[in-house]
Order: structure tokens, then sequence, then C-alpha cells
């Protein structure tokens, strides 16, 4: 269930909790052994958990035909696919890869094109003058990530300092890109996504200060 804020025109998404009943089988194979600790001792449990926090911590919009969900991705999730064979890692490992990651927010974005089965790099809206494909191809490798940002409420504006766009060369509809920011704090914060071969416009997904900062506790077994 999410909450859409309209501001001059931009949508803005405010996540709530989720856990659909398809996702019910990631939690039972999760086992808690109290409020917001799991056991992982398998790499099942691993992909359990990862999965299970991506989907609770979800932002989703839809302007005109595109579709665009984020996805945050907390240190714990980083460290457990970091680390590989989770059956074979130490608590004392875990904990020094979730450390590494202190002060770091990463997300995935996803985005889409209603009735448009390829990469978003051959998407050429007839309304705009997109360029030739390897124009497009060097915005989506590199340069989009200056097009994306996180500003507070105080203005500060935080840069997107890591970035990866994930190409599946048509193989899904869905076009994945990896974003990371240096912050240990917000306050009232918005990610900022403005594509400049979509016409969307600037993007506007309100960030939950707490879901993004309390994490569960993770002990490796």
């Amino acid at each position: 269930m999410f909450q859409t804020i309209s501001t001059g025109g931009i949508q803005v998404q405010r996540t709530k909790w989720i856990i659909s009943i398809g996702m019910l089988w990631v939690l039972c194979s999760c086992q808690k052994t109290g409020t917001g600790t799991y056991d992982i001792a398998s790499a099942a449990d691993a992909k359990a958990f990862v999965d299970a926090e991506s989907e609770k911590k979800s932002y989703e919009t839809k302007i005109k035909d595109v579709n665009l969900e984020l996805k945050y991705i907390s240190g714990e999730q980083m460290a457990l696919r970091d680390l590989g064979d989770v059956s074979q890692a130490t608590q004392a490992a875990f904990d020094s890869i979730v450390k590494g990651y202190e002060g770091l927010l990463f997300f995935n974005l996803e985005v889409s094109i209603d009735g448009f089965s390829e990469e978003l790099l051959h998407y050429k809206p007839d309304v705009m003058n997109a360029g030739d494909f390897d124009k497009r191809v060097a915005y989506y490798a590199f340069d989009m990530q200056k097009d994306i940002c996180i500003v507070q409420a105080d203005k500060d504006t935080i840069p997107c300092t890591m970035y990866h766009y994930e190409r599946n060369y048509g193989i899904s509809p869905k076009n994945n890109f990896m974003l990371g920011f240096h912050a240990s704090h917000l306050k009232d914060a918005v990610l900022v996504y403005d594509n400049k071969y979509l016409t969307t416009g600037p993007v506007k997904f309100a960030l939950n200060e707490q879901e993004l900062f309390t994490h569960p506790q993770i002990k490796i077994n």
C-alpha cells in the first residue's frame, strides 16, 4: 500500500511496510529469534532475508507510461551477498563487512515502460530529440549518475557517488540501476531522479529515515 503525494505535478511515493502472501515462504524460511533478529545459517536463509527486506523497504510510482520502483539495500543485505558461502562464515566476518558499509546508503532503481520490452537505452520518445544510440549508451552507462541526488529539508544535496547500470540485452523489460550515496542521516529527504531521455520530468521519492537506518540484528550460525 503506497501513499502518493503530488507536488507541482511531480508524484512522490512514500512506502509503507509490505508483506505479500507471495513472500510468506521467504519469511518462513528465515527463522526469527526475536523482534528484528534473524538466524542465518545457509545460502537459502541469506537469500530469504535479502528478498524480504527488499520488499519491505520499497518505493513505487508511475508517471505516464513509465514505471519506477526504488528498493533500499541495507549494509546487512550487502554483507550477506559479499560473504558468499554463509555456512562457512563467522559472526566476526559478517560484522566487519557491515561496519565497512556504515555511512553509505544503497538503492536499486528499477525502470520499465508499458508496452516496451527492449532495454531502456533503445527507448526514444517521439516528442524528444534523444540523440543517436551511442549517446544514449554513454548516458545510461555513465552520465545518468549526475542526474540523481538526495535533497534534504535544508536543501543540502547528497550526490550519487556510486552507480552501476545493469544491462540485460533485452532479456527483461525491467532496467536496473544500483545507486550509492554517502549519508549517515537524513532529514525529510527526497531522492530525485531526472532522466534526460524520458518524458517524466524530475521524479521524487520521499525517504523515511527511520526505515532506512533501523536494521534487524543478524546472527550467523
